[in-house]
């Protein structure tokens, strides 16, 4: 029985070196330009944290109308907002991921 190594393995082709650089991979390799100088260029056995939200408020459909009759009543509303980001940000922190996808 044979097997489809295409459903199983991808050729990337990066500009650059020649054809004596290249070789197969046992794992997942992510290329990504370096933002920061400070960033890791590669991380061995990383630890992955997967999100399937964003890291935003979102405000849900019973909140999507808010009357405010106060200034007071505003900015406790924003307060509210970024103490949430905070939670979720303090969270993701706390797993100490090598990478956020």
């Amino acid at each position: 029985r044979e097997i489809d190594i295409k459903r199983y393995a991808k050729v990337e082709k990066i500009p650059g070196g020649t054809i004596e650089d290249s070789r197969v991979l046992r794992g997942v390799m992510i290329n990504k330009d370096v933002t920061h100088p400070k960033m890791r260029r590669r991380i061995e056995k990383p630890r992955i944290l997967l999100l399937d939200c964003s890291l935003e408020y979102k405000k849900g459909e019973s909140q999507t109308n808010i009357e405010i009759s106060k200034e007071e009543d505003f900015a406790r509303i924003l307060e509210l907002e970024e103490e949430y980001i905070q939670t979720i940000c303090a969270d993701v922190i706390r797993t100490k991921p090598d990478l956020i996808i």
